[in-house]
């Protein structure tokens, strides 16, 4: 590609040079995707980036004409990719109303090093559970949607874009109050004007679906995310921004959510009937996609919500209170139990006394208790008698 009228100045070898050289190495420093394993190399006094050959020199008066001096790397990457194949650069510096050129295009290429320098070149890269909002962000010009980036996806661009990564798939709310959680559990009142304590965990997802105009995730970020910059790190984990945005979207909604579902029921059923307990589940499942919608403007950025409650657990006082009245409960079975028993024994008393009489029914509780071993004292002696023949029995105390 060769410079328009007017290029006079710096059409000479020794400029040519000099801008494809600093073109290469700095490229090659600060933008090591696009100029190193694209294969940029200089061809004669030109730059070649991958199979695509461009006059340095007209990048530089783009930088130095141009809206900002990230011109110059946009272009590049359009090179890279084939879009400007026949005089991309002339059609860019017309557009841009140019009429006279001059030789002070070596300090617009001047401008390019000392914005890359310290810019460098924008990269993103996505893994499985990631997708990426693309901005044209250039020091001069404003800030506009460029395209959204998929997951398990690479891409690099001129100095100064922009790109804002958030996490896709499922993604988990956790207030179970370990170190790890992302929220303490809640306090609620039941029924019956009782503190509980309830903790669990949530998934859900949000909405990443993005087309050619950024779709449901780019209302988001415009909305909401870019208030709460950076959710992702360079590992990838989310951030505390990510997290002070859950707790304020989906942590305040399910709060309420929680208290006021659980003024429905007394502390009792909550912490002992499983039946309840899972009645007071699936009610705020069924509620919590609306009340996090009204957090968020009515949006439903958020989706797909799955609450798992643990059991909720009532104050020390009220647990230890139900232990004392169960002791109690089986101390009194235990009682009537015993009462039974007598009952029963009474009504066997009154059949032998309706049969041995009186007198009869004592001898026989004594004879009973002696043969069983029950009496340890006031048994009579009992001798064996034999098959056949006399015997002869003292009397006791006589001679």
């Amino acid at each position: 590609m060769g410079g328009p009228q007017g290029m006079e100045g710096v059409n000479s070898a020794v400029t040519r040079q000099f801008l494809v050289h600093h073109a290469l190495r700095l490229g090659r420093e600060r933008c090591p995707r696009l100029f190193g394993y694209a294969g940029a190399t200089q061809f004669g006094n030109s730059l070649r980036i991958g199979n695509q050959t461009t006059d340095t020199a007209t990048l530089a008066l783009i930088v130095e004409h141009g809206r900002d001096a990230t011109a110059a790397a946009g272009v590049a990457g359009r090179i890279y990719r084939g879009e400007c194949v026949g005089g991309c650069g002339r059609r860019l510096i017309g557009a841009m109303g140019m009429r006279r050129i001059t030789s002070v295009a070596v300090a617009g290429a001047l401008l390019l090093l000392a914005v890359a320098s310290t810019s460098g070149c924008s990269t993103v890269s996505t893994d499985s559970d990631q997708v990426a909002l693309h901005y044209d962000a250039g020091a001069f010009s404003s800030t506009t949607y460029q395209e959204c980036v998929k997951n398990n996806n690479r891409t690099w661009d001129g100095l100064g874009e922009k790109y804002y990564k958030y996490p896709a798939g499922q993604r988990n709310f956790d207030f179970a109050g370990s170190d790890d959680s992302e929220s303490a559990p809640y306090t609620v009142v039941s029924k019956d004007n009782q503190e509980l304590t309830v903790s669990g965990g949530l998934t859900f997802h949000l909405d990443t679906s993005c087309d050619d105009d950024g779709g449901m995730l780019r209302k988001f970020h415009e909305e909401i995310g870019l208030k709460f910059q950076p959710v992702l790190d360079d590992d990838g984990k989310t951030t505390d921004s990510w997290l002070e945005m859950l707790r304020f979207y989906i942590g305040q909604p399910l709060n309420k959510a929680l208290a006021t579902e659980a003024q429905k029921y007394d502390w009792l059923a909550l912490y002992n009937d499983p039946a309840t307990r899972a009645k007071f589940e699936t009610a705020i499942n069924a509620n919590l996609g609306a009340a996090v919608m009204a957090t968020t403007g009515g949006t439903a950025y958020f989706q797909r919500f799955n609450l798992t409650l643990q059991k909720p657990t009532p104050r020390k006082e009220l647990v230890d209170g139900l232990a004392a009245v169960q002791v109690a409960i089986t101390q009194r079975q235990a009682l009537v139990e015993q009462n039974a028993t007598l009952d029963e024994k009474l009504k066997q008393i009154r059949k032998l006394v309706a049969v041995l009489g009186p007198d009869g029914y004592l001898l026989y509780d004594v004879m009973e208790r002696c043969l069983t071993g029950q009496a340890t004292k006031g048994c009579p002696t009992f001798l064996p008698l034999p098959p056949s023949g006399n015997i002869e029995v003292p009397a006791p105390g006589g001679s």
